[in-house]
């Protein structure tokens, strides 16, 4: 029984992984200097938030852990990782003005 409550943090751990690329390409987006290291840091960030969004879903079917709060924590995952971190890195990397 045991083991069964312990199945349920996998998927979730897939899931927070997710937000916590997602910050990170967020702050490293929003750091005071432009410098171009930080862009590429952010957009790595993404693309693990990719790797590890992919896995969290597979990962609460094959243990048979879905659960709605865990469908709750990879909506806020999505918003985060997918769609607030993407468009602060184009916009700091391609669209703020310079100056």
């Amino acid at each position: 029984m045991r083991i069964r409550k312990a199945l349920f943090v996998l998927p979730n751990l897939f899931t927070v992984s997710s937000i916590f690329c997602g910050f990170y390409a967020i702050v490293q987006c929003a750091a005071g200097d432009a410098r171009p290291d930080r862009y590429y840091q952010a957009a790595v960030a993404i693309l693990f938030a990719i790797f590890f969004d992919a896995f969290d879903g597979r990962v609460a079917r094959l243990t048979r852990t879905q659960s709605e709060f865990g469908t709750q924590l990879d909506s806020l995952a999505d918003v985060i990782s997918f769609g607030v971190a993407p468009a602060l890195l184009l916009y700091k990397w391609a669209l703020e003005p310079l100056g």
